[in-house]
């Protein structure tokens, strides 16, 4: 009986919104078809008086929205008594009257199409219509003694059940469609809700943790005095923010990637990092949000050996979060524990996650893994284990249940071996969508990391020198630079203070290339090239020739490590800068304004954007921080106006000020509209505060290295022996086959064939420069020359004459001659044996 209530109460419900339109059609129609079928086409029979009573029923239903509360909880049972005699009934009996017209059988069809628009219930709607029929013939037949079928034709029958049965059947999937979409919305809402949970759970242990750390809050309107925090203290409550900052971002991952997956969407793997096991297992055992601390007590962690995989570290705490909920479910059984252990093999290895609760039926094992399919609690969604399995197989691995009923369920997670095919097949596919510039003047380096980055699915471009460079660097995104340091028109170490300035580049650009690693490329000693490259904001320094494992180890470092945000160092200009701050929300703005205070700034609070134009005109700012949603003028309207400078007659900043976006929508036709209303930038909420104070000083200053200058840091000295140098030097092998081998893969037999031609005729000139700039004194010629042929020799593979010619680069970069009278005869003696043992690996090539 309770079903059947609820069901009524459902179809009401579902009929809602079209009752007044009901019941305006019957209030209106009934009295108004009467002059239509008495006068108009006239019929057999007309009844005024029962279209008025009709009129009448159907007021309830025109008022519906205006009905008491009271009136509207007993509707129900007057919508099941009046729907049979609105529809049903009163059309039947007026085509029975008159004897089955084709007026009123059609009419009496439309009613049918009419009764399945509100009652979407098949067996509702059949009851309704036999109950209505019934009653409208057994009126007729108490009023005439009997039912006529004078004009009635044996095809009504099969019209009219194809329409009965037409209407259900279209109206049925309508309704199951719907309620598809109201079980994935339910289904949505709880899983969201779940993973709130968490999250929300940790904010508030934190907030608790932080309570007991800092001094008793002040009593009464105590406002003075200072206290002291110990420096523990200090350090521990930046670990309980930054651990909650990183918990409120994991949960808006975890529920983006929920709402991905709904809609078909497959897991980012962009994210993917190298992740230790013992580690993360260690961290979603004591970041999980327990009720008390008897459920922290369940967990056991049994994990002796430790390995690493390749994954997303959010959504891999969300797959132990998720077993580790389901497991509690069962937190009340007697002896009951969870335990996490990780183990390594051949090719593979395994995280497992074993409680001892009732089990699972072997025919249930694996459709627990199907979307909205639950087992064994009430409440579930159906979605958490499905999305596990998402992820894991993400990961290149899969999750399997073994259990044994009423001892234990366990959950295994197999992972591929790190250094596995399927581990690289991956880390290709997320390099694919990585671009990586090669800033080198010697044509055969290029090449030949061209090639290695290829090997990786990665796509490259190739600037011959710093300028170049730039330039491409400014119109264009890379994720990786790999820059040589001497170069000419402009050197490395120059181009890389200058990016790291963004100077003259645009914003969205600049805050990217502020932490976009950047290797240097170089012959140079490797403590000097390092001393060089940190003083001009290169992240690495590779040493020439560059190799293959190099490159595997910048990517494993810049793309697939686990690394801290990289802050930036323009804070301090943000002492002193002038910020207002627009946003009608003032917990946002009290967060915001106590980070700006922190560096320095001077802020200034709208709640709205026309509060916000009033202090513009009457108070200079340097940048403005404009939230989109607004009562009165929205940040698009504020901006607007900013720009067009209508509403200003002091401020004459308005179409140079930057105007940054705070919004919640980043999907493209948001941005698109914050572009089209003239602001300059735009930052996602929630807004970490590193984002935030990296985009404002990028605006607020283009300049950031401009004190240094184009200085480049003086050579060190390195203590080496010159005697045993020289003496030394013909044991170092003349050619080096590896560089030769790599430059054969690249280019094949053909491109041996015409480098060390053009090499050694190319070299040639520069001994014989080299020994007129030596008679003439010229140190800035015999320096640029050294460092061609440094360049050349590492590049070809000439390791004998390399090696010789980066030892006197070592003077000649000091303005120095170098420590041995002899160097010039030395160096054309071992071009001399160069050019022979190129010509012989030549002639020994032909065929």
């Amino acid at each position: 009986m309770q079903r059947l209530k609820q069901k009524a109460i459902n179809i009401v419900e579902h009929a809602e919104p079209n009752l007044p339109i009901i019941g305006l059609f019957a209030t209106v129609g009934y009295p108004l078809f009467y002059i239509v079928w008495k006068y108009l086409f006239p019929q057999h029979y007309e009844n005024l008086t029962l279209r008025l009573i009709e009129a009448v029923i159907s007021l309830p239903w025109l008022f519906y929205r205006y009905l008491p509360k009271k009136a509207k909880t007993i509707f129900p049972v007057y919508f099941f008594i009046s729907v049979p005699v609105l529809l049903p009934f009163f059309f039947h009996f007026m085509m029975l009257k008159n004897e089955w017209s084709i007026a009123w059988a059609m009419s009496s069809m439309a009613c049918l199409f009419m009764l399945i628009l509100i009652v979407y219930d098949w067996i509702f709607i059949c009851i309704i219509t036999l109950s209505g029929f019934v009653l409208a013939y057994a009126a007729v037949y108490t009023l005439d003694g009997h039912v006529s079928y004078t004009e009635f034709h044996i095809e009504y029958i099969p019209t009219y059940l194809f329409a009965l049965i037409g209407g259900i059947v279209a109206n049925h999937r309508k309704q199951i469609a719907h309620q598809t979409k109201i079980s994935l919305l339910q289904s949505l809402s709880g899983s969201i809700a779940h993973e709130m949970r968490n999250p929300l759970s940790s904010i508030t242990n934190a907030m608790s943790s932080l309570q007991a750390i800092l001094p008793n809050k002040p009593v009464g309107k105590e406002t003075t005095g200072t206290v002291d925090i110990s420096q523990s203290g200090l350090i521990s409550i930046h670990d309980v923010i930054e651990e909650s900052s990183a918990t409120i971002k994991r949960g808006n991952k975890i529920i983006d990637s929920i709402l991905a997956s709904l809609q078909g969407g497959s897991v980012d793997i962009n994210n993917f990092k190298r992740l230790s096991a013992k580690k993360i297992i260690h961290t979603a055992i004591n970041s999980y949000g327990y009720n008390n601390l008897a459920e922290r007590k369940l967990l056991i962690d049994k994990t002796a050996v430790t390995f690493d995989f390749l994954g997303d570290k959010d959504l891999f705490i969300y797959v132990l979060f998720n077993l580790i909920k389901n497991a509690l479910h069962y937190k009340n059984r007697p002896d009951f524990k969870i335990e996490l252990t990780a183990e390594t093999g051949n090719g593979f290895n395994i995280i497992t996650v074993k409680d001892y609760g009732p089990g699972v039926p072997a025919s249930k094992r694996e459709r627990i893994f199907d979307r909205f399919y639950t087992y064994g609690k009430s409440g579930g969604n159906g979605l958490g284990l499905s999305f596990c399995r998402r992820v894991i197989e993400s990961f290149g691995g899969e999750i399997t249940c073994n259990s044994e009923e009423d001892c234990w369920t366990e959950f295994l997670i197999t992972f591929p071996a790190y250094d596995s095919k399927a581990v690289k097949d991956i880390k290709k596919e997320i390099l694919k969508n990585k671009r990586i510039l090669i800033v080198d003047d010697q044509f055969s380096n290029r090449v030949l990391l061209a090639k290695y980055i290829s090997e990786w699915n990665c796509s490259s471009d190739q600037a011959e020198n710093g300028e170049q460079a730039l330039e491409m660097l400014s119109s264009n995104r890379y994720d990786l630079i790999f820059m040589d340091f001497e170069m000419p028109s402009l050197n490395g170490d120059c181009a890389v203070q200058q990016l790291r300035s963004t100077h003259t580049f645009d914003p969205s650009l600049a805050l990217h290339y502020l932490q976009a690693p950047i290797i240097g490329i170089t012959a140079l000693p490797y403590h000097e090239a390092l001393s060089r490259a940190g003083k001009c904001g290169m992240n690495d320094v590779l040493s020439k020739p560059v190799l293959r494992p190099d490159i595997l180890q910048i990517f494993e470092r810049y793309f697939f490590s686990e690394k801290s945000t990289i802050t930036s160092d323009q804070e301090e200009l943000l002492s002193g800068s002038r910020i207002l701050l627009v946003d009608d929300n003032e917990t946002s703005r009290n967060f915001m304004r106590l980070i700006l205070e922190h560096y320095g700034c001077s802020v200034g609070q709208a709640e709205n954007g026309q509060i916000a134009i009033e202090m513009l005109e009457h108070e200079d700012y340097d940048l403005v921080l404009m939230d989109m949603e607004m009562p009165v003028l929205n940040g698009i309207q504020a901006a607007e106006a900013i720009r067009n400078g209508k509403y200003f007659s002091r401020f004459r900043n308005g179409n140079r000020i930057p105007i940054i976006a705070l919004t919640g929508n980043t999907d493209e036709k948001s941005i698109l509209r914050v572009k089209d209303a003239g602001m300059n930038h735009h930052l996602g909420k929630p807004i970490s505060r590193d984002d935030l104070i990296a985009t404002i000083a990028v605006w607020l200053n283009n300049s950031l290295m401009a004190e240094n200058g184009n200085k480049t840091s003086p050579i060190q000295d390195y203590a080496i022996n010159k005697d045993r140098f020289w003496k030394s030097i013909d044991k170092e092998k003349i050619l080096d086959r590896s560089i030769i081998n790599s430059l054969k893969e690249v280019g094949g037999k053909e491109m041996i064939d015409n480098i060390f031609p053009v090499f050694i005729s190319d070299t040639k000139k520069i001994v014989t420069a080299l020994a007129t700039a030596a008679e003439d004194g010229n140190l800035k010629r015999y320096d640029q020359l050294i460092h061609e042929l440094k360049g050349s020799s590492g590049s070809c593979g000439a390791n004998r004459l390399y090696v010789l010619s980066r030892y006197i680069h070592e003077f000649s970069s000091k303005g120095k001659w170098p420590d041995n009278e002899s160097w010039i005869d030395i160096l054309e003696k071992t071009f001399t044996e160069t050019t022979t043992a190129i010509n012989e690996m030549l002639c020994a090539e032909k065929p």
